[in-house]
């Protein structure tokens, strides 16, 4: 009994340090950790490639963006939406790991799971 309290405990932890909330300008301290960041989309591209990439430039407008959200196009089939439109400019929270590409942070998203949009208050 003692081993399965513990085993829930663990999880618990494990769980909560996945869900981690963190600002903008401190994303580049959890390089290789699972968090979740809330931030405005300044800007959206699309790249003109045969494989359209996908950024969201968050808190600021390229080349000033504090970080990035990557969406390859490979991952497009798993939105409801097309995310350089809809997400322009909204408030979001994004969730997944922090990797670092040129020298800013990077999220890159798989699905619509990971980013959920604030509600707009009028």
């Amino acid at each position: 009994m003692k081993q399965i309290i513990l085993v829930t405990i663990s999880f618990l932890f494990i769980s909560l340090a996945k869900g981690q909330t963190v600002k903008p300008d401190s994303l580049i301290n959890y390089i290789g950790k699972t968090v979740t960041v809330c931030s405005k989309v300044a800007d959206t591209y699309v790249t003109k490639k045969a494989k359209k990439t996908t950024f969201l430039d968050c808190e600021h407008g390229y080349p000033n963006q504090t970080f990035i959200a990557v969406i390859f196009e490979e991952d497009l089939a798993h939105f409801t939406y097309e995310p350089s439109e809809y997400l322009n400019g909204k408030n979001v929270c994004i969730t997944g790991m922090v990797i670092t590409y040129k020298g800013k942070p990077e999220i890159i998203l798989h699905s619509e799971d990971q980013i959920k949009v604030e509600k707009e208050v009028h």
